[in-house]
């Protein structure tokens, strides 16, 4: 019997153990893979830009205006260049002109009086024309006509100066990039609006109370009785030693 009981101890014990051991299983395992397992990581955030200090600025100033004076100074010196040259080409340009108006100037003086005659030919027959019609088919007639005349001493006209030759042109005037522009200076953040260095102001110094003064400068009460009360006993002894002589 007592082996019975030890077998059936014995084999309660194992199966509770496997229990128990079973039951942990997944527990480890899942503490296993919590370990185990990557994590992903956590995004930085970008250092945002410090400001620049007044001095980092001043330098940062003093740099860019030495910048803008080298391109100034180009910029000079190639405007210079390009006006002196606009100059020039303009003087050339009235010389030219000056000598094509003095060589063609006879010669468009006649081309101008034969338009004029012809202009004036052609009005004169109008007229004669158109006073002499008696229907209105032939006043059209005289219209057309002087119309047709106008046209053909213009032509005349402006084949006769093209024959010339063109005049000569003025010169473009010169285009520039922009001037630089300067740079700004950064602002003292020890100066007020107006300019000036800030004064910093004195503290303030404390008001006296109403009556502190008189208080300081009245004697206390007591000392009154006192100087009273010696008073009038000086003045009774006095009194008494009347009396007593």
């Amino acid at each position: 019997m007592r082996s019975v009981r030890a077998v059936t101890a014995s084999l309660s014990l194992c199966l509770t153990l496997s229990l128990v051991s079973v039951g942990f299983a997944p527990t480890s395992a899942r503490a296993e893979d919590g370990t185990n397992s990557p994590q992903s990581p956590s995004p930085t955030a970008s250092p945002s830009p410090t400001p620049q200090s007044y001095q980092q600025q001043l330098e940062t100033y003093k740099v860019k205006l030495e910048e803008y004076k080298v391109a100034l100074e180009k910029w000079n010196a190639l405007r210079k260049v390009a006006d002196d040259t606009f100059r020039t080409d303009m003087e050339k340009f009235k010389i030219a002109l000056n000598k094509w108006n003095a060589d063609n100037s006879a010669l468009i003086d006649e081309i101008n009086n034969e338009f004029r005659k012809d202009i004036n030919k052609a009005r004169a027959d109008f007229k004669s024309a158109f006073s002499a019609a008696k229907s209105t088919e032939a006043k059209a007639a005289a219209r057309n006509g002087l119309n047709a005349a106008t046209l053909a001493a213009t032509t005349a006209r402006q084949v006769a100066l093209e024959a010339l030759g063109e005049p000569p042109t003025p010169p473009t005037p010169p285009v520039l990039a922009p001037r630089p522009i300067e740079p700004l200076k950064p602002i003292d953040p020890a100066l007020t609006k107006n300019g000036k260095r800030q004064i910093q102001p004195a503290s303030p110094q404390p008001n006296p109370q109403p009556g502190q003064r008189g208080k300081e400068m009245k004697p206390d009460k007591a000392d009154r009785q006192k100087q009273q009360q010696a008073q009038s006993g000086s003045e009774t002894l006095n009194t008494n030693f009347g009396t007593s002589a």
